[in-house]
């Protein structure tokens, strides 16, 4: 695939990778492929790790307007003893050579976790070798304390501000945890203010109250300036990915 530049806004991304975590959302893997395969062709692009998103390239299911980012580390199991020693288990160079136009990389901040140095000195050497190697780097930082990601406001805006002053060209944080609405839409428009680069805000797991609160959430994102959405299991979970994709997009492409 052909670089494509610097990421346009507004953007929704599909994400692929929680498996490779541990985080087995969908065990059959045919069922969750599948789910990929209605998705995608409302997204802009897809961040994944190394199996379904070769398996969707040689599938012809990527299209030449998808931005592909191969995701970076995956050895921080959750739940596990390790979860916050997130070395590398691809490199820059194999993503280039596979002609993905991009890679992700996670960094969480743990104040408590001397690890945390580790893992920020990772993700320096990887914003220099994406940008030596012209790709495109998706960075997704949090805040994390006893075990979970911090999502009040104050810490999704020093997870930006770190991974931004690094270098980070995009980067990926959640959705402050916030009053839905006004509120929130002027916390999206804090952590957009406190960088120059997009920001894209990540979804989560499909919740018991279905569509509706997802459906606000991107409302208040884009409400709030944000550049767009990297969402997974939101979509490809739903019983109708194709459906919950497509309305996702149009609020993203408003």
């Amino acid at each position: 695939m052909i670089p494509l530049g610097p990421l346009p806004t507004p953007t929704l991304i599909l994400a692929a990778d929680h498996r490779a975590r541990g985080v087995v959302t969908t065990e059959n893997y045919a069922d969750y492929f599948q789910a990929l395969t209605l998705a995608l062709p409302y997204c802009d692009g897809i961040l994944a790790s190394a199996q379904p998103l070769h398996g969707l390239f040689a599938g012809g299911h990527v299209k030449d307007r998808h931005r592909t980012y191969l995701s970076m580390n995956r050895t921080g199991l959750a739940g596990s003893v390790f979860e916050l020693d997130d070395r590398l288990v691809a490199s820059v160079s194999r993503a280039a050579a596979d002609g993905w136009t991009g890679i992700k990389h996670m960094t969480r901040i743990d104040m408590t976790d001397a690890v945390t140095s580790s893992a920020l000195e990772l993700l320096g050497q990887v914003l220099e070798q994406a940008r030596d190697a012209g790709l495109d780097a998706l960075i997704e930082t949090l805040v994390w304390r006893d075990g979970r990601a911090v999502r009040d406001t104050d810490a999704v805006v020093l997870a930006a501000v770190i991974a931004h002053d690094l270098g980070a060209p995009v980067i990926k944080v959640p959705v402050p945890s916030v009053t839905p609405g006004k509120e929130r839409q002027r916390a999206v428009t804090r952590v957009v203010a406190s960088v120059g680069v997009p920001v894209l805000f990540l979804g989560g797991p499909l919740g018991h109250a279905g569509r509706a609160p997802v459906l606000d959430e991107v409302r208040d994102v884009m409400e709030g300036g944000g550049s767009g959405m990297a969402m997974g299991r939101t979509l490809y979970q739903d019983p109708d990915p194709a459906e919950v994709a497509g309305l996702v997009a149009a609020l993203v492409h408003q």
